[in-house]
């Protein structure tokens, strides 16, 4: 009776139950077996919900499943226990790009790159987030231009040559990104290289556009729409900048040099946009090993050459 009395309580074994279930979806997770390691990260969520490693490893899981919107608030969990962890925000910034929320992406890795300036995956991140914003916020407007398509009196004033030439030359990226592999390579330069000619061609296609509409406010001041579309233009073109500068930075951290693209830090002009543009998918072409973004370069810089030659006529 004195012994049962003065037994010992069992010591609570929950903390390192839940962290060997951890290491358990580790494993799984990093062979690929991603719906085995989201149940072991579940289980030790539920012994201890305060465990930030299980919900980052969680929030992985599901990323690397492409479930976006099933990471996003396990990587915020993780952050909310853990409000240092750069691994969560740039968790999170993927889970983003996978749901589209650019802005959110661009937030999260920015937030990643001032703690760790030289993690090269956060600008890549960064990067496409810039990319996907820019051409989302071009096709927004695509259906107020197909109405002043429609009515060939206003064409000239409203849309202009310059417009149509943006309009008709949205060609493909040369590489859209797989995000669940982007998350777990690292990025190539030539595909930076790749990013920052098409960012220089963009900004070339806006400037012609920009140049469109000053002729058309020059020949009647009065056209206030023509104002519009040349300051909205302008806006465009800017957001290919921090494009450039992300894939710039890639560039730099993986191959110890500066892109083709750097210059002195003046305006480049329409013919310069066009030419760093070439620089930088002939860059590509000798850094890839890719036969698909080779081929996509050229026909990049052959559609430049056409495009420069319309419009020299």
């Amino acid at each position: 009776m004195l012994a049962a009395c003065l037994r010992m309580p069992e010591p609570d074994n929950t903390a390192d139950q839940a962290a060997q279930l951890v290491q358990n979806g580790d494993k799984f997770s990093q062979q690929g077996y991603y719906d085995e390691a989201i149940d072991e990260y579940t289980a030790a969520i539920e012994l201890d919900p305060t465990l930030a490693n299980a919900y980052l490893g969680r929030g992985q899981a599901y990323c690397f499943e492409g479930r976006g919107l099933r990471a996003v608030p396990d990587y915020s969990k993780a952050i909310e226990l853990d409000p240092g962890s750069i691994d969560a925000y740039y968790g999170r910034g993927w889970a983003h790009l996978l749901n589209r929320a650019y802005n959110a992406a661009i937030s999260d890795f920015t937030k990643v790159i001032g703690i760790d300036p030289a993690l090269v995956g956060a600008y890549n991140g960064r990067g496409w987030a810039y990319i996907n914003n820019a051409q989302w916020l071009f096709e927004s407007y695509n259906h107020l231009f197909t109405l002043f398509e429609s009515h060939s009196d206003l064409a000239t004033a409203f849309i202009g040559r310059g417009w149509l030439y943006v309009k008709q030359t949205q060609w493909e990226l040369a590489v859209i990104p797989d995000l669940t592999t982007a998350m777990m390579q690292e990025p190539d330069p030539a595909e930076a290289y790749f990013n920052v000619g098409f960012a220089h061609a963009k900004k070339a296609q806006w400037a012609h556009a920009i140049a469109d509409y000053e002729a058309a406010i020059a020949i009647n001041p009065k056209l206030d729409w023509s104002r519009f579309n040349k300051s909205w233009a302008s806006g465009m073109k800017a957001n290919w900048d921090p494009v450039i500068l992300d894939y710039s930075k890639i560039i730099e951290l993986t191959t110890a040099q500066a892109p083709p693209s750097a210059g002195s830090g003046s305006i480049p002009t329409e013919e310069e946009e066009w030419d760093m543009a070439v620089d930088n998918y002939n860059k590509a072409m000798q850094l890839s090993k890719d036969p698909a973004l080779i081929q996509k370069a050229e026909e990049a810089i052959k559609l430049i050459d056409e495009m420069r030659q319309d419009i020299n006529r």
